[in-house]
């Protein structure tokens, strides 16, 4: 296949987007120190940043204007570059500059204090408890994290963070330890030496109740497993809420690989989101627990971005149909190895429906246009980009789609790729070239609609197929589009605006045809028959 590689390296048509994300220095690791106040908004903050440095330009981090910078360190010292006038900033930029070679490491050190506006979200909670918590998608975390805030540069992370005695601290990676202060406070230590983006770079604060559930995955690797929620909460989140928690992490490590952090809890929030993917450290809305509305398609979808989207990250905001669209469909393969194919097809119809009736279907998957970010939350990044998978799975088979979306998590876990990459390892997989439909399934808005006509005559069947979605969406391409006439299955490829195909030994006039009856394929179709 290197012939067909070397194709897609150098003449991919899956659109990229302006390199504009690609940061001249890779952030390697965060230390972040952070003493949020007892009351109001204000927090003191340390950020040390170690840097491997791409050239002789500053190191810039984002961090919100209304942060004000107390101190900079380079590699442990004042800078004598940077005047105290500098830390007075109007802009969102913190620039350092280095005397350093590019592929030289750099460590930054910057203290600073403010009121949060957003990102870090201080207040209190449904039932009147103050708390704090994170919440960074897409890009918010620079709003009191200064950091290099977007998803390309990932890095490893530990936190020190002080709160009062009697509440607790939830972050990424593994508590390390809590030391104990004089004035009725304590700081909790948490590390993760696992690379992850900013955005999932999170800290959670208040009365929280914390129950450890069994291990998941030991057959592959032992994930400890522990739910965190308002005392208030506490029965119905380890009772009901999480009670297949762990049979999901089982499943999907034996779908895809071993689960790719030390630990997972579940973090009933006040994040703006229904659920929030952070890595190792999921929040869910608070008020799905006050109103018993959390259940296992949104445990099962923000479980699934464990793999897809935290360790494995699009690299630019256009391709998050890499974390969404594959969360969105791993947690229909769940639902139907709990429930059924039954209830897994159910939801696939739903899905479709959702596209058949949005907007979002106007624009493409991979949309290098939308400048909204939140807007990217839409029906193509989730349930078509679920699509897109499913369909992928109907042309390659089951063995050859599982062994592709394995070796994709293997080749680029821990690290970031572009929706190029998945077309790579599939076509490489599939041991054909997939170009074609990655190009058309990506970047053509909408979804075929089929009109089909069909006569019977001397132990044949005439079948046309027109295309008849919107001209602006194009034609596309339907390989082994199947139909039940009758019971029997046959198969035509749809090539192009019209396809025609006459069909042997069919011996009655059919009472019945069905187009895509096994729901392989996002699409609208009528059938109608010509006398």
């Amino acid at each position: 296949m290197l012939p067909l590689l070397l194709f897609l390296q150098t003449q991919s048509p899956l659109p990229a987007g302006a390199d504009t994300l690609r940061p001249p220095h890779d952030a390697l690791h965060y230390d972040i120190t952070l003493v949020p106040s007892d009351t109001g908004t204000h927090v003191l903050s340390e950020v040390q940043t170690t840097w491997r440095l791409g050239s002789t330009a500053p190191v810039t981090m984002q961090l919100d204007s209304s942060m004000r910078v107390i101190r900079v360190l380079v590699d442990g010292k004042p800078n004598t570059r940077l005047s105290r006038t500098m830390y007075g900033r109007s802009s969102s930029e913190v620039d350092v500059p280095h005397e350093k070679q590019p592929g030289d490491t750099l460590s930054t050190r910057v203290r600073y204090r403010g009121f949060t506006r957003d990102g870090l979200i201080i207040g209190n909670n449904q039932y009147g408890d103050r708390t704090v918590f994170a919440d960074n998608w897409p890009d918010r975390a620079h709003l009191w994290l200064a950091s290099d805030d977007q998803p390309g540069d990932k890095a490893t992370v530990e936190f020190h963070v002080q709160a009062p005695i009697g509440q607790q601290v939830i972050a990424n990676g593994v508590l390390e330890k809590i030391d104990t202060l004089p004035y009725g406070h304590a700081v909790w230590h948490y590390r993760l030496d696992t690379p992850i983006p900013v955005y999932n770079m999170v800290v959670g604060v208040g009365r929280l109740a914390r129950t450890t559930l069994p291990d998941a995955a030991c057959a592959v690797k032992c994930v400890p497993l522990s739910v965190w929620s308002y005392p208030q909460d506490s029965a119905y989140a380890a009772g009901t809420a999480f009670r297949q928690a762990g049979l999901i992490v089982d499943y999907f490590s034996g779908l895809i690989g071993p689960f790719p952090y030390p630990a997972l809890a579940h973090v009933e929030s006040s994040t703006r989101f229904g659920g929030m993917e952070n890595a190792t450290a999921i929040f869910y809305d608070q008020k799905l627990y006050r109103s018993k509305a959390l259940g296992d398609p949104i445990v099962a979808h923000e479980t699934a971005h464990q793999w897809f989207g935290d360790a494995v990250t699009p690299r630019k905001w256009p391709h998050l149909w890499l974390s969404e669209g594959f969360a969105t469909y791993l947690a229909a393969l769940w639902t139907g190895h709990a429930d059924g194919d039954s209830a897994f097809r159910a939801t696939m119809k739903k899905a479709a429906e959702d596209v058949f009736s949005s907007q979002a279907s106007e624009r493409p998957v991979v949309d290098t246009a939308q400048r909204d970010l939140m807007a990217l939350l839409n029906t193509n990044s989730y349930q078509k980009g679920g699509w897109v998978l499913h369909q992928l799975r109907g042309m390659m088979g089951d063995s050859a789609f599982y062994a592709g979306l394995r070796r994709y998590y293997t080749t680029y876990r821990d690290s970031t790729a572009l929706s190029s990459d998945f077309a790579r390892v599939m076509s490489d997989v599939a041991g054909r070239e997939l170009d074609w439909y990655f190009r058309q399934a990506l970047t053509q808005p909408g979804y075929p609609s089929l009109d089909v006509r069909w006569k019977h005559g001397g132990k044949k069947l005439t079948l046309d197929i027109t295309q008849i979605q919107k001209p602006a969406w194009g034609s596309y391409r339907i390989p082994n589009l199947e139909l039940r006439v009758d019971g029997q299955l046959v198969r035509v490829n749809v090539e192009g605006p019209k396809t025609h195909k006459v069909i042997e030994g069919i011996r009655r006039k059919p009472s019945r045809v069905e187009v895509d009856p096994n729901g392989w394929w996002l699409l609208k179709s009528e059938v109608r028959s010509e006398r």
